[in-house]
């Protein structure tokens, strides 16, 4: 296995005998390395092989913004779900579950606790991958120290059921990636955008997207409260353009589900549409 790039100290992108991009992962494997190096297999604790590319490219941006003890926290979680659970797993979950720990570790650091109205749901009707989240949950605390909330559990089965070919959601995940796909387009088509779908910032609002859309399905979208509602009066006053696009997607809502969304979902959705249209002004 010969070196291409060194990501961190912890990963690298190599190519394997049969000349295809692999990473490995390895306590020190990109220590004083560089393009070229051939590693013996001691060196190697994991290996990534991805089919994807995009995936495999995705995750080479991911290491530069994420520490790497989060890629192994995913590997070591998915590891336990094909052996424990026996799941057939689609390759971008190695991507949307590193960047989504690392992401709730730091809301955690940062004193933003998000609570979860759909765990009850999930903890009944999708009893292994609700345990895969459970154990995610212990396997961060071991690694990080840091406690994420209990029901970030839910949080992380949602991934282990999306990734699924052969899940009985995916009828319900059928419908939960054409309203994705409908609310990226409202906001492509508001701000004239061509979206940067290869950018960190954009994995970040397509997951935000999708896991309101399953809010929406499932009938569980978040209620306003008194903080809420002071936060989004602060909000409304920056986020103006912003806000107003989260009215078309409440229209699109109100007319295909017959759901009009809270105050804290348009809080949200207009803080990630604020981020793509920052990254974007950047480029």
């Amino acid at each position: 296995m010969q070196v291409v790039k060194v990501l961190n100290n912890s990963l690298v992108l190599a190519l394997n005998d049969e000349g295809h991009e692999i990473i490995l992962m390895g306590k020190g494997i990109g220590f004083h390395k560089a393009a070229g190096y051939r590693l013996k297999k001691e060196e190697v604790e994991k290996v990534f092989v991805l089919e994807d590319r995009s995936v495999s490219r995705s995750i080479i941006r991911l290491a530069a913004d994420v520490d790497s003890v989060f890629f192994e926290i995913t590997k070591k979680v998915i590891d336990y779900a094909k052996e424990h659970w026996h799941m057939q797993l689609m390759d971008h979950i190695y991507l949307s579950l590193t960047d989504h720990l690392a992401y709730a570790v730091r809301r955690v650091r940062e004193g933003v606790i998000i609570p979860d109205f759909y765990a009850l749901e999930l903890r009944r009707f999708n009893e292994a991958e609700f345990d895969v989240g459970e154990y995610a949950l212990k396997i961060v605390e071991e690694k990080t120290g840091i406690a994420l909330p209990e029901d970030e559990a839910s949080n992380v089965a949602f991934h282990f059921i999306n990734a699924q070919l052969d899940h009985p959601y995916n009828e319900r995940n059928r419908r939960i990636s054409q309203i994705t796909e409908e609310v990226l387009t409202i906001v492509r088509l508001n701000f004239h955008l061509t979206y940067d779908r290869d950018s960190i910032t954009y994995s970040r609002y397509v997951t935000h997207v999708r896991l309101f859309a399953q809010r929406l399905v499932s009938g569980s979208l978040l209620p306003d409260d008194a903080s809420s509602q002071i936060l989004f009066e602060q909000i409304h006053q920056v986020l103006i353009n912003e806000l107003a696009c989260t009215e078309k997607v409440d229209r699109f809502a109100r007319e295909t589900m017959n759901t009009a969304l809270s105050n804290q979902e348009k809080m949200y959705l207009a803080l990630h549409i604020h981020r793509v249209l920052e990254d974007g002004n950047k480029k």
